[in-house]
């Protein structure tokens, strides 16, 4: 698990082997956010591109959250570092905020995917490795 420091940079993805992956997930993890940041004004100022804007911001999360799925798949759950991890898992928990600004209450359940996947992978994991089974 990596350590939060406020005081410390966040991990850079150069130099590692699933470098690409972090950065994909950490796109996925902030596009619906910047998109909600540029939206609320646009919307306030703008009433009548208000209804484009959010079912924009919905696609923009479906699209995000099998963003993280993809990398999910690409990289399972045993050859992740813990950068990719908690990009992954914490980050998707955040993207229930803009999934809510879209208005339809549905749609927050759907980052969650993403968290319990990963507990899924982890408990199969660990079975695996109970029973005495060698790791693929």
């Amino acid at each position: 698990m990596p350590m939060i420091v406020w005081w410390r940079k966040p991990p850079s993805a150069k130099g590692r082997p699933d470098g690409r992956a972090l950065v994909a997930a950490r796109v996925c993890v902030v596009a619906p956010w910047v998109y909600l940041a540029v939206f609320l004004p646009v919307a306030v100022l703008a009433p009548v591109t208000a209804w484009v804007g959010l079912w924009g911001l919905r696609v923009l999360v479906v699209l995000a959250v099998a963003g993280l799925i993809a990398v999910f798949v690409r990289h399972p759950h045993d050859d992740q570092d813990g950068d990719l991890t908690f990009t992954m898992g914490f980050g998707s928990v955040l993207m229930a905020l803009p999934a809510l600004m879209g208005l339809f209450w549905p749609l927050a359940l759907l980052p969650q995917i993403v968290p319990l996947l990963m507990i899924a992978a982890a408990i199969r994991r660990r079975l695996r490795r109970g029973s005495g089974d060698s790791e693929p």
